[in-house]
Formats: C-alpha cells, structure tokens, sequence
C-alpha cells in the first residue's frame, strides 16, 4: 500500500476542494456570491476541450458527463422528479469510478468512442425507466441485501462507487484516480442534500475547476517531467535556473560504462538503471534533480556550503554503487497474485547487477557566474571523475 507521502502528492487539490464543501456546509463561509449560473458550462466545457486535445481521456470523459448531467437536470423536463435525479447522479458516480479505473488514452479512439456511447446509452435507459418505473425510484424505495440492511438504489449505486474510487485511489493512487473520487464525493453531497439548482450549480463549478486544474496538471507532466524517469526533464531544468540567486551549485551525474550495460543486457534493463539512478539521485542527491539527456543527470543545489554539497553528493554515489538491480528471469511468473509477489527477488536465473555514478560538482562564484558557467565547470570536474578512474565525486574550483 503506497505511503501517505503519496496519498499528500495526489490528494492536496481534491482536499482543497472537499475543505471548501465543508466550510459551505458547515456554514464557515458562502460562495453564493462568487457562483455564476454558466460557471459550469465554462469550467466542464473547457476541461473537456482540454482533456481532449491532451490524449487526457479519463479527465475528458469525466467532464463531458458532468457537463450533459448539468444541462440535462437543467433543460430536460422528464429529468426534473428527484428520485430519478437521484439515480442518475448514482449512476453518473459509478461511470467516474469505472473510468478512473482505465488508463489514459485518446478519447477519439475506439475506446473513446465506446465511452461516449455507453453515455447515451444509460441516458437512454435513464428516460425510458422513468417514463415507465417512476414511483419504484422513490428514495423511500429500499433494495432487501443479505445482511438486511435497507438501501435505496441511489445509496446502492453511491456506496459501490465510493468503494470502487477509493480502492483505486488507495491502491494505485494518480491525480486522476484522487480527482475522480472528490467528484463522486461532491456528488453523495448534492445527493445527500437534496438536487436544487444552487447546489447543482455549485458542486459542477467546483469539480470543472478540480478538472480543469488536473488536466492543465497533465499537460505540465507533458511538458517539464521526464517520462521514462518521472523526474523533471531538460526544459524544467531551463525554468528553474530562473528562481536560483547568487549562491548555488551544480552537480553533473553521469552513469558509468551505460552503453555497455545496454549493449550486454538490453534497453530494458537500461531503462530500469535510468530509473534506479534517477530515483536515487532524487533522494539522496541534496538538491533539486533533472535528467537532462540519456544517461545524465543534473543537480541543482542552493547555498554556498560547497562542503555540504560534496558530502550529499557522495552518500548518494554510496547509494548507487551499493544498490542491487536484479534483472527478470526468463521463467519469471507472470500477474500479481500473493505467490508471484513472494517469489519477486528469490534468484532464479535473475541475474543481479550493479552500476556506479561519476560526478562533477562546481559552485557558482566570482569566476564563475552564469549557470552556463557552473554547469560547463561541473562538466570538466565529471570527464576529471571519469579519467580518475570513475565511481566517484569530483569538485571544480570556481
């Protein structure tokens, strides 16, 4: 089960905007007079626009079917008794979940399009039973189940999809998979308090804004992390140079004899060094680290303290060069059950190796202050490194 380091990642901006339902709730504070009654066409408009052009399909998806639910309780006249607007808020709850179960992909594709349709089709289903079943949605009517427990179809479609979210958030926890869930939330609120137009309003303007702020999340991934190692990329790099001062240093991490590792054992097993290495160097590197092209890496250190530096930037050579890599065997068992975890890293023929890290680190000083500077110094210290004999910290005078 992942830390609560991660569920804090992926779940600070889905708990900001349950903390703002709270404070509505608990009447800390009003947001009538900031709604706007188009608030929800733009904000669910816009994030499916947006998703859409991003390849985001699961946040497209999710905002497309808010937004028909917003202007279908809003505009359809048999969509207007509450049971069946309950119902229909349960469904549309459990369609999040089962989606934030999928993995992204072009909402234009074949997928794509079987989602758009599986939307008309409960619509469809939606209008015809409410035009024959309407007094069985009553929210007084109650479901019999095993333990005897009495729940209403909305409550049995809620309570599904709730678990269903929350088992995935848990478990494979992303910022879709946390937004997802804040929605269904949202949605049990305006359930539980009744479907008028101002809680309507409401809880669609804040899930488009937690939709468009996911999906403007996923287009920043695109654009400044790493994709292989999930570590910022050259161009955030280039950014963060901006906010540095004075005092700062540079370390260029190059990984040792790479091409020979790929040649001997595959770029599999390469991109699983390039990931070792960057999550190593993330931890333990004492700064702020980039992968700024093939096997190199960057770290950008504040301060001065070139002593400081030096000392993190050799626990984390330790680190690396300590560190097991332990390739699949051939015969290694596929899926995930509780017997294919166990046997994970008990030999076989997986075969381990081992990989080391040379390092050039320079601070910024009278002589040398540009980043261009730095970093060109930081570079002749990693080839002083790597002529040295390798697996090791090198520092360059300013």
């Amino acid at each position: 089960m992942p830390s609560y380091f991660f569920w804090l990642r992926y779940g600070w901006s889905p708990g900001l905007l349950l903390a703002g339902f709270a404070a509505q709730y608990f009447s800390w504070f009003d947001f009538r007079p900031l709604l706007n009654d188009q608030l929800p066409l733009v904000l669910l408009g816009g994030a499916t626009a947006l998703g859409t052009f991003f390849k985001s399909s699961r946040t497209a998806y999710a905002a497309a079917l808010l937004l028909t639910t917003w202007l279908a309780m809003g505009h359809l006249d048999w969509l207007q008794p509450g049971p069946l607007k309950a119902v229909s808020l349960g469904l549309v709850a459990l369609n999040l979940a089962l989606v934030a179960g999928t993995r992204d992909r072009s909402p234009l594709s074949g997928f794509g399009l079987a989602l758009g349709c599986a939307i008309a089709v409960q619509g469809v289903a939606l209008y015809l039973l409410g035009d024959c079943c309407t007094d069985l949605l009553a929210t007084s009517w109650h479901l019999p189940i095993h333990t005897g427990l009495p729940l209403s179809a909305a409550k049995l479609l809620f309570a599904s999809a709730l678990l269903l979210a929350s088992f995935r958030a848990i478990f494979r926890p992303d910022h879709t998979a946390f937004a997802m869930l804040a929605c269904i939330v949202v949605l049990f609120w305006l359930f539980n308090r009744g479907v008028d137009d101002w809680g309507l309003t409401l809880s669609m303007t804040g899930a488009g804004i937690l939709l468009v702020l996911l999906v403007l999340r996923s287009a920043y991934e695109l654009a400044f992390r790493d994709e292989l190692t999930g570590i910022p990329s050259r161009r955030a790099y280039s950014r963060y140079l901006l906010t540095l001062g004075r005092n700062y240093s540079i370390a260029v991490i190059d990984i040792d004899h790479f091409k020979k590792l790929n040649d001997r054992h595959g770029h599999q097993v390469g991109d699983e060094a390039l990931r070792m290495v960057a999550g190593q160097i993330a931890r333990f590197g004492g700064g702020r680290a980039f992968r700024y092209g093939g096997e190199e890496f960057v770290v950008v250190m504040r301060g001065s303290d070139r002593e400081r530096a030096e000392r993190s930037l050799e626990h984390m050579r330790e680190k690396i060069a300590g560190y097991s890599l332990r390739l699949r065997s051939p015969n290694r068992m596929a899926g995930n059950s509780p017997k294919v975890r166990r046997s994970r890293g008990q030999g076989g023929k997986g075969k381990v190796i081992k990989t080391t890290v040379s390092v050039g680190v320079a601070v910024a000083g009278d002589k040398l202050k540009t980043p261009d500077d730095v970093l060109q110094a930081a570079d002749r210290a990693l080839y002083k490194a790597k002529r040295s004999g390798r697996n090791r910290v090198c520092v360059q005078n300013g």
